[in-house]
């Protein structure tokens, strides 16, 4: 069992790992993006909203706490020694994760204002912008990602003493 997540651990942080994470992440991005036009052009209700954005917060979240904590992941398994410089691949991924990182909570943080208790928001101006602030985010995920993907696939590889 430990074999096999070691395994699965090493191809998730791998070059082609992040990659395809990414993919898949720009994907959801896509569509729920779609799913939130969408649901606002037909003017529904805005808790139909929480889930679709909440949904990908979490997932840059995850996402992002993945990639920024790159090199400590190849500690733990054994890829490189406790003293060990990071790669080039680290250097790009601390960036990403911690814009992953911040985008998700944000959008996460505007989701959630619109459930104040008090209501005082429902259905007027500060409602829909709210809304309309994690559109714009999820937006900036997006282009995140597709700045993710073509860094990881174009750039040059760097020695470990130029990623500092």
């Amino acid at each position: 069992m430990r074999f096999a997540l070691k395994l699965l651990a090493k191809a998730l942080i791998s070059r082609n790992g992040f990659l395809t994470l990414n993919l898949i992440l720009a994907l959801l991005s896509v569509a729920v993006l779609y799913d939130l036009i969408s649901v606002l052009a037909r003017g529904v209700n805005v808790d139909s909203l929480d889930d679709l954005n909440g949904n990908v917060a979490t997932i840059m979240v995850a996402f992002g706490v993945l990639i920024e904590e790159r090199h400590e992941i190849k500690k733990l398994l054994g890829l490189t020694d406790h003293a060990g410089e990071r790669d080039h691949l680290d250097g790009i991924s601390i960036k990403y994760g911690i814009m992953y990182i911040v985008m998700g909570l944000f959008i996460e943080v505007f989701v959630e204002a619109t459930k104040i208790p008090f209501r005082i928001f429902e259905g007027g101006p500060v409602e829909t912008g709210l809304i309309g602030v994690s559109v714009a985010l999820s937006f900036g995920g997006l282009w995140g990602s597709i700045l993710f993907f073509m860094e990881i696939l174009f750039s040059k590889e760097e020695t470990a003493s130029e990623v500092h």
